[in-house]
């Protein structure tokens, strides 16, 4: 079932908005931000008891050894989620609302890197409000709409899944409302090398490409075949192409992340099952996979 999600999203400036809607004044009411901080815990240390005698004894060889300890600790980025909410209202009636979440992240000590993730954070902020006059000009048409009864709504939410100094993930989830019987939504990975900044894909974590592969589909059919049994899917007959290249799909696409625990797929809204059913997780543990991963990424 889809995991449940704060609603995310964020809106554009009143001026951009007024040339939307034929001129017709609609009002901008900003909503509480929401910040999320996740960050390394700092280091504590203790003061020696005699520092005197600390002095004495401090071998030659402790600021090598120091260096060392320094050089192999994988510090996690510091991330930051602020959730933007706004309500777009024509009168007293509520257009639309959106909410989004601003990421952003610092990679300690590693300007390249966080440059290369927040530009990723960056584009896709862009695109967001590109959307929004079509939206509100649909929601004007629509008299569900025009009697104060409904109103639609756009999100764009991000969650960090693995954050370990070695990889940075996020699962992020983009969604709304624009009439109907029910609203949308879909699932979605970035994964990040938190060394070098690089958007990370299938090929580029997998040591063995067709193992890695072959380990991962195999997973993912008996978790179908499992809810197959329940008749929480379709039959295979009615997904095209073919069951197998679906999900053999997802090692070219975005539907992907890691997590604490393994690297999880995901088969969104229709794909396989009703939308009552939601979306699709398949957990693949890293013991599984760990052997045909490249090391930097194992767990």
């Amino acid at each position: 079932m889809m995991k449940k999600y704060r609603v995310m999203l964020c809106g554009v400036g009143a001026a951009f908005l007024l040339a939307a809607c034929g001129g017709e004044e609609v009002q901008i009411v900003e909503q509480e931000e929401i910040t999320e901080v996740s960050r390394p815990e700092e280091e504590k240390t203790e003061e020696p008891a005699e520092t005197e005698d600390l002095e004495e004894a401090a071998p030659e060889e402790l600021p090598a050894e120091t260096e060392q300890a320094e050089a192999s600790d994988d510090k996690p980025a510091v991330v930051t989620i602020e959730t933007e909410n706004q309500e777009y209202k024509d009168g007293d009636r509520v257009l639309l609302t959106t909410v989004y979440d601003h990421v952003t992240v610092v990679v300690e000590g590693n300007e390249e890197a966080t440059k290369l993730i927040m530009a990723e954070f960056e584009k896709s902020e862009k695109e967001f409000p590109e959307g929004i006059e079509e939206t509100l000009e649909w929601a004007r048409e629509n008299p569900a709409v025009a009697e104060g009864g409904i109103h639609y709504d756009q999100e764009h939410g991000y969650k960090v899944e693995r954050n370990d100094g070695r990889v940075l993930s996020f699962s992020s989830l983009v969604g709304g409302y624009e009439g109907g019987a029910h609203g949308y939504y879909m699932e979605y990975g970035l994964n990040f090398d938190a060394k070098t900044g690089k958007l990370l894909t299938i090929a580029d974590v997998a040591a063995d490409q067709d193992a890695f592969r072959e380990i991962c589909v195999e997973k993912m059919l008996e978790k179908y075949e499992e809810l197959r049994a329940e008749g929480r899917v379709f039959e295979e007959e009615m997904i095209p192409p073919s069951l197998r290249e679906v999900l053999e799909g997802k090692m070219e696409g975005e539907e992907w992340y890691f997590t604490e625990d393994g690297v999880r797929f995901i088969s969104n809204i229709y794909e396989i099952a009703p939308y009552a059913e939601g979306e699709t997780l398949y957990d693949i543990p890293y013991e599984l996979v760990n052997d045909v991963l490249k090391e930097e990424y194992r767990r």
